[in-house]
């Protein structure tokens, strides 16, 4: 797999892990100094891992987890085990197979969303329709995945999961408009 160049907000949607951690540990200055920041498969795998912990490390500690990780990426392109301490050992390999099919899932996936100045604006839609990708997303965050399924029968697995997640990872930029 090519080496990927993702965006903090590709990071959040991929890993499921908060915004607010993601940021606060470039902050840290964890990943570089980059501006902006942009983020590699290892780093991916961190944030789903730290995601699926579900506690919060210190600053040094994540630092060190983060460096392991990057480290075992180094050396295999799927790493298997990485060993924090004596007593922590993280399983890397399924996690990895995961985030990686995912974002190759997502790319894959995002080649049909069209974006054409004269539909909506230059809003994605997708493909055949005028139906907003963000707004199913945003639907999909709110509504649940059972009544979006329900009033738009048409739309397919892949267009269901990764609807949420392209809202996530590219939300509209600008001002809303007034109800004017």
């Amino acid at each position: 797999m090519a080496q990927a160049a993702l965006t903090v907000n590709e990071v959040v949607a991929i890993s499921g892990m908060e915004e607010g951690k993601v940021r606060k540990d470039v902050e840290h200055g964890l990943f570089g100094l980059e501006t902006p920041p942009q983020f590699d498969l290892a780093a991916l795998v961190y944030f789903r891992v730290m995601s699926e912990l579900g506690i919060q490390p210190l600053v040094e500690d994540r630092r060190k987890i983060y460096e392991l990780i990057a480290k075992a990426f180094l050396r295999s392109s799927e790493p298997a085990n990485v060993e924090v301490s004596p007593v922590l050992e993280l399983k890397l390999a399924k996690v990895t197979r995961e985030v990686a099919s995912t974002l190759a899932r997502f790319e894959a996936w995002k080649k049909s969303v069209v974006i054409n100045p004269n539909i909506l604006g230059g809003e994605p839609v997708f493909p055949n329709s005028r139906l907003s990708v963000r707004h199913i997303g945003a639907l999909l965050m709110n509504d649940g995945l059972d009544e979006v399924r329900e009033d738009y029968p048409y739309l397919n697995a892949d267009d269901l999961e990764f609807a949420k997640l392209y809202a996530l990872a590219y939300p509209k930029r600008g001002r809303p408009r007034t109800g004017k």
